[in-house]
């Protein structure tokens, strides 16, 4: 796998986020997983694990933010 940089932290039309009910959407709103969403992984640096990935051009890796945050 080769290292290609997230850019994009933005939410897709087919987001499990727009199929919550009214009140899954408050328990996570409650939840560890917002603060997470707003502080945190915007923080994780994908930069410092590039030294991870081959040169080689190939398939692009999974963003590391998301692997990090799941």
């Amino acid at each position: 796998m080769s290292f290609a940089k997230n850019e994009c932290q933005q939410l897709t039309l087919e987001d499990s986020m727009f199929s919550l009910t009214a009140r899954e959407r408050r328990m996570l709103e409650k939840s560890w997983a917002k603060p997470f969403a707003e502080k945190i992984f915007p923080l994780i640096n994908e930069e410092n694990f590039s030294v991870l990935y081959s040169d080689k051009a190939s398939r692009p890796n999974t963003p590391v933010n998301m692997i990090v945050g799941v």
